[in-house]
């Protein structure tokens, strides 16, 4: 699978410093591939460039001028003369700028197939055709239960080859009455793609979503949206957007340009904190530095998100911000319904969303059958009674409306299949302000809450 690399650059600076180097064995040196080893000569004309390099062209002058001292400094004091591969090299530089800049953004990598310069922001055609298989970055699309809508982006690639993609993903999801955005993988890549996302989720003529300041002839390059006209999701349906500390660059954008926009609720944790545009920059010897060499500013905001990241709205671990956010988007759409009907729906999607919880965290208390046994009736809207009883020890469903009888089959917590029925056909129960309610689950209705008499 294609990564953003040259699109969006991550470091977490996991590799050891130069100091930290042990010293190679001839047997250990003898075996790197051809081509890996590195000698005095290299290291040095390494070394100089990525100096010059950070000197003249990284964002920050003052920061730059920091990056080359350090890198001048460490290498006077012969701090590499260890490193013998190329590489490890790579790595331990990537380190120590970490180290300084604290820009995750930063990074020197080593390519063992050489590399020719091509123009900035370009990428081949080639490229372009794997990107479209992998669907713009958004591997799956669907429909919640509430009619909440969700969408996992992994990335925003090229705006070639995510429009289509981005354009379909919200044509599926048009008519829900509430979008998730999982963005909690999405490493980033093109803020023009960005911009695509903002165009959906926004009305009217277009307007700037963020804009870039590179330090190279203090050139700023604005991203606007497009008007879509009945094609956009519009701006009064809830949205929310789901994130994590691997949420990077791009990803991060896509979150803080709604968050700043009001357009979203940010749930999750926060993001990895990398918003410096990237520059590829050739520093001889088949080395590149991933070089940031502009700056965000939001348009509302007068900043980024840079070593801070996206700060929630909804604080929660990762891995629970997705039902966290999906409850969160039922409350808002019952509290936003007036109709008693659709109130129902979304209430027994809330209470299906409670029940799985409870009984995956065994947090809950089973209920006992004698407890479950007894007619449940829709409360405010009309409906068929449901009976639970108890034969010869095992609890059957029976409805007054002739659907046959099926034995309960229990699932977990207080959550039931039904004997007979292909999965997703579920009976569920809670005990509710001293008052026992039962949930029908099928996947052609929407599940109501019944309430035994």
């Amino acid at each position: 699978m294609i990564r953003y690399a040259r699109l969006s650059v991550a470091c977490v600076g996991l590799f050891s410093s130069a100091a930290a180097l042990p010293a190679r064995s001839p047997s250990e040196i003898t075996q790197a591939p051809p081509g890996i080893l590195i000698d005095k000569r290299v290291r040095d004309e390494v070394l100089n460039s990525l100096a010059q390099a950070l000197e003249s062209r990284y964002v920050l002058p003052d920061m730059a001028k920091t990056l080359a001292a350090a890198v001048r400094a460490k290498h006077k004091a012969h701090a590499y003369e260890k490193v013998l591969t190329a590489p490890e090299l790579a790595r331990v530089l990537t380190n120590d700028l970490l180290s300084v800049a604290h820009d995750k953004h930063l990074r020197v990598t080593f390519s063992s197939i050489p590399m020719r310069p091509s123009p900035a922001g370009s990428v081949s055609p080639q490229m372009l055709d794997e990107l479209r298989k992998e669907n713009g970055a958004i591997p799956k699309v669907e429909i919640l239960e509430g009619n909440v809508g969700y969408m996992r982006v992994n990335g925003v690639p090229p705006v070639e080859a995510a429009r289509s993609a981005v354009a379909a993903a919200f044509a599926f999801l048009h008519n829900t009455d509430a979008l998730i955005i999982d963005d909690r993988g999405n490493g980033g890549g093109d803020p023009n793609t960005v911009a695509v996302y903002v165009s959906y989720l926004s009305v009217g003529k277009p307007f700037v979503v963020n804009t870039f300041h590179w330090r190279e002839d203090n050139r700023v390059d604005e991203f606007k949206t497009t008007e879509l006209g009945e094609l956009s999701y519009g701006v009064k349906k809830p949205v929310f957007v789901l994130t994590s500390p691997m949420t990077f660059s791009g990803g991060e954008e896509l979150a803080y340009d709604l968050q700043a926009l009001k357009r979203a609720v940010i749930v999750g944790e926060v993001t990895g904190g990398g918003a410096h545009p990237v520059t590829p920059v050739m520093i001889g010897h088949q080395f590149e530095v991933a070089m940031p060499a502009g700056q965000g500013v939001n348009p509302i905001t007068g900043t980024d998100w840079e070593r801070v990241g996206v700060l929630p709205d909804v604080p929660v671990a990762a891995t629970a911000a997705l039902g966290r956010a999906h409850a969160l988007a039922l409350d808002r759409l019952v509290s936003m319904t007036s109709d008693p009907v659709a109130r129902a729906e979304i209430q027994g999607a809330s209470m299906e969303l409670e029940t799985i919880e409870e009984a995956e965290s065994g947090k809950g208390v089973r209920l006992s059958n004698s407890e479950l046994v007894g007619a449940y009736a829709p409360e405010s809207i009309a409906g068929t009674t449901v009976y639970i009883v108890e034969k010869a020890g095992r609890l059957m469903r029976l409805v007054d409306n002739g659907v046959p009888e099926h034995a309960l089959i229990h699932l977990n917590g207080n959550r039931y299949g039904l004997e007979g029925l292909p999965d997703g056909y579920v009976v569920s129960f809670r005990s509710n302000h001293g008052r026992v309610e039962l949930l029908l689950e099928e996947p052609s209705r929407a599940p109501v809450i019944r309430v035994k008499r």
